[in-house]
């Protein structure tokens, strides 16, 4: 018995059905590739942001005051107008100026050939107590013609002007904005002046918000001062500070 052959109806369905599953699988390997570049961007900005909330967490959370109240080159001052040295003026989130146990010298000065007079304006001695500062604004000229986003600046030792000297990098090219809180065992402060206090004491924490430039949401962490004596059974009181 002979077969029966194709019709024209039944190779138009056949290519239609065939025409569908082809359209279904492109769809379906365009959305794979768009999630698969959607996590990959996001994996690419988790890290960012990991490694940028790290480095700040490392510099910030060895903040540390001389056991003398009036050491003049160990502070902490944040959210005050850092070029005066009083206390009440106006207000610039994005500075943050401190005092910290000095890290170990990197492991690059071993295999330096600068002299030592280079080496000590670029690092410092070791131990001590070690300035820093960050900000959106760079002291003297940008280390970059077109260098924007959160400067640091460190000095060891510590010499008790925090409005000059150190050496300067850009820790994040990428920062817009950058604003902190000082909690001071009952509630969270918007700034923070040791050298206006009665008794200098550090805070137990600091909140950070930062936004990064296109970004449409603030990122927020808080890092915990390992030197601070401060907790909620021993808050910094109306009487210690001028908050």
């Amino acid at each position: 018995m002979m077969r029966r052959g194709i019709t024209l109806l039944e190779l138009m369905v056949v290519l239609l059905c065939m025409a569908i599953i082809l359209g279904a699988s492109t769809t379906m390997v365009a959305t794979a590739i768009q999630h698969t570049n959607h996590a990959k961007e996001s994996r690419v900005a988790y890290t960012r942001e990991a490694l940028f909330e790290d480095r700040l967490r490392s510099i910030l959370e060895n903040a540390y005051l001389s056991s003398e109240a009036t050491d003049t080159a160990s502070y902490f001052r944040g959210g005050t107008d850092l070029s005066q040295s009083t206390a009440g003026q106006a207000q610039d989130p994005s500075d943050l100026v401190f005092t910290a146990l000095s890290p170990r010298v990197p492991s690059e000065v071993i295999a330096s050939n600068d002299d030592f007079e280079t080496l000590n304006d670029t690092y410092g001695p070791e131990g001590g107590l070690t300035e820093y500062e960050l900000g959106l604004t760079p002291v003297g000229d940008s280390p970059g013609d077109s260098a924007t986003g959160l400067y640091l600046r460190h000095q060891t030792p510590a010499d008790g002007d925090y409005t000059q000297g150190g050496y300067q990098t850009v820790l994040d090219p990428d920062i817009e904005s950058i604003s902190y809180e000082f909690y001071n065992g009952t509630d969270w402060l918007t700034t923070w002046d040791t050298q206006a206090d009665n008794t200098p004491r550090l805070p137990s924490a600091i909140r950070i918000t930062y936004r990064r430039k296109n970004d449409n949401a603030d990122h927020t962490f808080v890092v915990r001062l390992i030197h601070s004596d401060v907790t909620p059974e021993n808050p910094v009181t109306t009487g210690d500070t001028n908050q």
